[in-house]
């Protein structure tokens, strides 16, 4: 007799299948609760072992820091009825320099790392296989 068929014909084995069979809704309604459990567990595992909860701003004790994100920067308007004056043109040139220089502060989006060749995007390459 082989394995397999002892595994098949014995009686707890057919407890097992006799009960599913049985009770489908039910057995596949926990299987789908056990391996959501199982998921939500390794992803707070990953959570918590890897690190990630110290970035995490929503946890409890940085009301500060969540004031301080939430604030939105005041705008500043102009006035569209009025005439055009050289105060109003200097008061927008230093905002729009200001702004300017915040932008600048990132840098111009050239990261060296994301040109076509290291990335071996276009052109014919020595190392391609036809």
């Amino acid at each position: 007799m082989s394995l397999q068929h002892r595994i098949r014909n014995h009686p707890a084995t057919r407890k097992v299948v006799g009960f599913a069979s049985r009770y489908k809704l039910t057995t596949a309604l926990t299987m789908a609760i056990l391996a959501s459990l199982v998921l939500v567990g390794v992803g707070l595992g990953m959570y918590y072992y890897g690190g990630f909860f110290r970035y995490d701003l929503s946890r409890p004790g940085y009301e500060k820091e969540q004031a301080e994100l939430a604030k939105p920067e005041p705008q500043i308007t102009y006035d569209t009825t009025s005439p055009v004056t050289t105060k109003t043109v200097d008061d927008f040139l230093a905002e729009f320099d200001a702004r300017q220089k915040d932008l600048k502060a990132y840098g111009d989006y050239r990261d060296p790392s994301l040109t076509d060749e290291t990335l071996q995007l276009g052109g014919a390459q020595g190392s391609q296989t036809q």
